[in-house]
Order: structure tokens, then sequence, then C-alpha cells
């Protein structure tokens, strides 16, 4: 009983750690399905844009708004395109923590999957 106890506990603890290491303004930043990545709550993987990295990190594809993609590749994050002050990123979850606390950056959406009709 006490090892269940134990585990429910550390269970919590990890999957709390993601979000209280964003302050507010960051989280502000983040449409839900990003903050979700963020907290693990309710993630489901085809929901996102995601591709496995040779080193076996996983990435996502997300939307970014904001004014400086020299910063945001500055912080080491990969831009695959910029359209005046919209940039699409490739980020691990790290990396996302990092793009958030950018002052430039706005805002971070969770990309759209678009399919041939």
């Amino acid at each position: 009983m006490m090892r269940m106890a134990l585990a429910v506990i550390c269970l919590l603890l990890v999957s709390c750690s993601g979000a209280k290491q964003l302050s507010d303004n960051e989280r502000s930043k983040l449409d839900p399905a990003v903050q979700r990545l963020l907290t693990r709550e309710r993630v489901v993987e085809s929901d996102y844009d995601s591709t496995v990295r040779p080193d076996g990190s996983r990435e996502y594809g997300l939307v970014v708004r904001g004014g400086n993609a020299d910063e945001v590749k500055k912080a080491g994050i990969r831009v695959s395109s910029v359209f005046g002050d919209v940039m699409t990123v490739r980020v691990t979850l790290e990396e996302l923590r990092k793009l958030v606390g950018l002052s430039s950056v706005r805002s971070v959406q969770n990309s759209s999957k678009n399919y041939p009709q």
C-alpha cells in the first residue's frame, strides 16, 4: 500500500513539473494544445505534427507569432519559414520552454495538419 501511494505521488510530481516551470506570462503565449504538450495532460500524439529526430528526441511543428526570427534562431531553435511576423518552427519540449521565454515571441500555436481531398 505504501509503495502505491509513493508511486502516485511521484507521478503527480512528474506530471506537474512542466507546468510549474512556466510563468503566467509564458503560459499565456501558448494555445491550449501546446500547453497540454508541456504538462503532458491528455496528449494524443496524432493531434500534433511530430517527428523523431536522429538523436531519438521528439520534435513538434508549431506556428510562432513574433517580430524577431533572428532572436529565435540565436536561441538554437530551427526556423522552417518566416512570413512577416509569423514563423514555423520544429522544437523539442525543452526548446519550446526556451522559445516561450523569448521577449519577441507573442504566441505559440499548434500547427494544423492539411490533407489533400
